[in-house]
């Protein structure tokens, strides 16, 4: 059986971004390669293969 799904679009009157806007959308980012792969090494044990998660949640893959 197919699934249905039913999009209602409504008309929205948008506004045209201002620069307050576009700063909000700015993300103040500083981590450097260094850190993300420290924080990667010390999560890598939390890590799961895709077919491990599959095993423990009961999906036939």
């Amino acid at each position: 059986m197919a699934a249905r799904t039913i999009i209602i679009a409504t008309r929205v009157e948008l506004e045209p971004l201002n620069d307050m806007d576009l700063a909000a959308l700015e993300e103040d980012d500083d981590s450097t390669v260094e850190e993300l792969q420290a924080l990667i090494e010390s999560e890598k044990d939390d890590f799961i293969s895709l077919e491990e998660y599959a095993k423990r949640r009961g999906i036939s893959l």
